[in-house]
């Protein structure tokens, strides 16, 4: 059976917010992916084309930079 590699759509996003508890700076930095396959279909139930997913790669992203964040060490410090 052979094996199939499908192209991944990346999408690399970076947010600076200020830290939920201490308010200074969080740096974050992600990458948001799909792959163009037969198999990632749209509503229509078509394979998606690489506009539509890097359409909704931006909208994700886009969510993701609303979140708040906060440091590690903030949480390990109110936690105990």
């Amino acid at each position: 059976m052979p094996t199939y590699t499908f192209r991944k759509v990346p999408h690399q996003a970076a947010k600076s917010v200020p830290c939920t508890i201490c308010g200074k700076k969080v740096r974050r930095q992600r990458t948001f992916f799909q792959t163009l396959n037969p198999f990632n279909k749209n509503d229509q139930g078509l394979p998606k084309t690489e506009l539509e997913i890097v359409r909704e790669l931006d909208a994700q992203a886009t969510r993701w930079h609303a979140e708040p964040e906060t440091h590690p060490k903030c949480e390990s410090e109110a936690v105990a």
